[in-house]
């Protein structure tokens, strides 16, 4: 692999002071991809959090052709290098961290834009306060989204917060300890969901306690087109599976719900009064989603082995 490293400027954010535990500070680390659209703003608003606490940017970008690079170093982000071929989700992950300085780890999506000043500091108040060793906020669809992703958004992320039980710990918005992952590191052989692998195992093993920060948002960009909502529901599920964490019943649970899915779609696009143009899109999501999901249940296993990607 060619781990080049460009180092910027520490950067230090004023105001919200945590005085129940005491840590070096807050490493921060964003995986991109030609994600020039939306980085600008999601690094404005980690600059903008009013949080006492000495933060590091680390930016691990896997050949980003767009000036993804260049907006990073103008933001004093310290930047690495991962090649394309020797990507994935886990092992950029574990790379950022070697580098990372301090105690605190977040970890945030390029295309995820901070909700407020006080982001930061809720998301990483369970584990200032020893209440827990993860966390992870909730994120917020666009307002130009499709119906059916708010839909998806709003009930994967609820608004009542509180601890998980189950490993639903979601690296585009999240925080954990760095001793944790200096126990065991994050799997870079799973082509997804490494964020809920990393948490099922410290939970199992580590005792370690989960927590979700509804308060901690942030806008996520995410409106993919039919083929690539279909890959990544698909990857997703199938790591599901494999980890326990889907089942069959759960997926024909699922698709005897579609019809009130697919209501409950209707009417959020009727209070936006965009109805008419959004039936097609709706019907297609609810499509692609329910076939994503009984795939995964019949090919996982192919999947995990390599055989079906």
């Amino acid at each position: 692999m060619d781990f080049p490293l460009g180092l910027g400027k520490m950067t230090s954010v004023q105001n919200d002071s945590f005085k129940q535990h005491s840590f070096s500070g807050i490493s921060i680390i964003i995986r991109t991809l030609n994600e020039s659209l939306f980085l600008r703003e999601c690094l404005i608003g980690i600059q903008s959090q009013k949080i006492d606490a000495s933060i590091q940017l680390i930016l691990v970008d896997s050949g980003s052709i767009d000036n993804t690079v260049s907006i990073a170093k103008e933001n004093q982000c310290e930047v690495l290098n991962i090649s394309g071929q020797d990507f994935s989700f886990g092992r950029a992950l574990n790379l950022g961290i070697t580098f990372a300085k301090h105690d605190l780890i977040v970890v945030i999506s390029a295309h995820c834009t901070p909700v407020g000043e006080r982001w930061l500091a809720d998301l990483v108040r369970p584990l200032i306060s020893e209440c827990a060793e993860m966390s992870f906020g909730r994120h917020l669809a666009t307002s130009d989204c499709r119906s059916s992703e708010s839909n998806y958004f709003a009930e994967k992320f609820p608004n009542l917060g509180g601890y998980k039980l189950k490993p639903l710990l979601n690296n585009g918005n999240s925080a954990f300890l760095k001793r944790l992952w200096e126990v065991r590191c994050f799997n870079e052989d799973l082509p997804a969901q490494e964020d809920m692998e990393f948490a099922l195992w410290h939970m199992r093993h580590q005792k370690a306690r989960l927590y979700y920060s509804s308060k901690a948002e942030v806008v996520h960009y995410h409106n993919d087109r039919n083929k690539t909502l279909l890959n990544r529901l698909y990857r997703e599920s199938c790591v599901e599976y494999y980890l326990g964490q889907r089942s069959l019943g759960q997926t024909l649970f699922f698709l005897i719900m579609i019809p009130y899915y697919i209501v409950k779609d209707f009417e959020s696009a009727r209070k936006k009064a965009v109805l008419y143009r959004a039936i097609k899109g709706i019907l297609a999501y609810r499509a692609v989603q329910a076939y994503a999901y009984l795939r995964a249940s019949f090919g996982y296993k192919n999947f995990i082995q390599g055989k079906d990607n």
